[in-house]
């Protein structure tokens, strides 16, 4: 199986309708490579089930382009930003403040004054020393507390957000406590929010989620504080081996079913874009060592990381299928770096030259690229219908050393 819009017609992988053998004649390798028609599906899912006082606020750490951005904003998608960054280049896509949450546990003085003069719909505080540094703005802007609901994700323990001793958000008890200390006078608390961790297959958490948050929010408001909104963050799984689909859709309409009164918000990322967007590598050679062959390609690490953080495992296939017997390989990038691999045991028939597709790269991809070992980043190019666009210029050396001097 591969994802929707990827295909293949004489032999040659199409993405919509464009030969992707086509681009690579045009677009030196690597480059990412993204489909409107899927990115526009997903935003779809997401809304088709959410009320006009809903909120989909899109993580914009999984993918941050400007063109991909602006397309969301075209969707009616807020934002969920983490870093003063992300809340600038959001506003450059033209995305609406009163659709921006701001997530994230160590917000600097700065950050949280931008975030207070745009009157963004709200902050979300995840400690004590965070509500001070805002109440010390003598503003008032919207806020939420993050909860950390001491709940398992049952996935991998660099991306699961919700257990007691994580770092992210407070616990039930201490948002109790600051509630009671502080009046709705003194701090503009609006919402709960929480977030269990990514690569989330088990929709029932949600609710189990969702039943803590309105617990929690019958408590506080008992305290005098207004909540008009709960946010059970994002994190919904997608499959990298491509076997099962997780339906937004679904997911939002159970948890529409039992939110009651409150507005509801969502944080999704992968799940949005993972699925539309690819690596398009060349492969440099092959070699043996020891008992292992290894296709050496173009794309490395610094590319995509999460293979050598996670241990993470993509499909990959040549763009050109063939009648040639498939060899058992190790691929690897040019990398100085023996984790910069991309798996091994990757039944594949390539020779050099080839290219090949590294599918479901458009999460976590482009915007945890790096230029260690000075490696340019790639180019970032949409597909629509029969057109292709490029939304992101390969890096060039000058770029990387225009802000040092001699």
């Amino acid at each position: 199986m591969r994802p929707d819009n990827f295909t293949f017609k004489e032999r040659k992988l199409f993405l919509e309708d464009v030969s992707i053998e086509e681009i690579t004649k045009e677009i030196p390798t690597p480059f990412y490579l993204y489909s409107k028609a899927s990115l526009d599906a997903s935003c779809e899912a997401y809304m088709s089930n959410m009320d006009s006082s809903d909120l989909v606020c899109y993580s914009v750490k999984a993918n941050n382009n400007l063109n991909i951005l602006r397309n969301f904003v075209d969707k009616g998608l807020g934002f969920d930003v983490v870093s003063g960054g992300e809340l600038q280049k959001v506003l450059k896509a033209g995305a609406n403040p009163k659709k921006i949450v701001f997530s994230g546990v160590g917000k600097t003085s700065a950050e949280l004054k931008l975030a207070a003069d745009l009157d963004i719909y709200s902050i979300n505080v995840e400690s004590a020393f965070e509500l001070k540094n805002i109440i010390d703005l003598n503003k008032s802007p919207r806020i939420s507390f993050r909860i950390n609901p001491d709940m398992e994700g049952d996935t991998h323990p660099y991306i699961e957000t919700g257990k007691a001793d994580c770092k992210f958000g407070m616990s039930e008890e201490e948002a109790l406590l600051l509630a009671k200390q502080f009046s709705k006078e003194q701090i503009n608390l609006v919402g709960l929010t929480a977030h269990i961790g990514s690569q989330i297959t088990d929709t029932e958490l949600y609710l189990e989620l969702l039943a803590k948050l309105q617990g929690l929010a019958s408590k506080i408001e008992a305290l005098g504080h207004p909540i008009d909104h709960l946010d059970v963050g994002g994190g919904l799984a997608i499959d990298y081996e491509m076997q099962t689909n997780f339906d937004p859709s679904e997911l939002v309409k159970k948890i529409k079913n039992k939110i009651g009164k409150y507005d509801l918000l969502l944080e999704p990322g992968r799940s949005v874009i993972a699925q539309a967007g690819v690596l398009i590598t060349k492969v440099i050679g092959i070699k043996e060592n020891g008992q292992r062959k290894f296709l050496v390609v173009d794309a490395g690490m610094n590319d995509l990381m999460r293979p050598s953080l996670y241990n993470a495992r993509h499909k990959i296939e040549n763009i050109s299928s063939s009648e040639n017997e498939d060899g058992i390989f190790s691929i690897v990038g040019p990398v100085c770096e023996t984790a910069d691999s991309f798996g091994d045991d990757f039944s594949i028939s390539a020779k050099e030259a080839d290219h090949l597709v590294i599918y479901s790269a458009g999460a976590y991809g482009s915007s945890m690229s790096s230029n260690y070992n000075l490696r340019l980043k790639p180019a970032e190019i949409l597909v629509s219908g029969t057109n292709f666009s490029e939304i992101r210029k390969a890096e060039s050396f000058e770029d990387t050393i225009q802000l040092e001097d001699i």
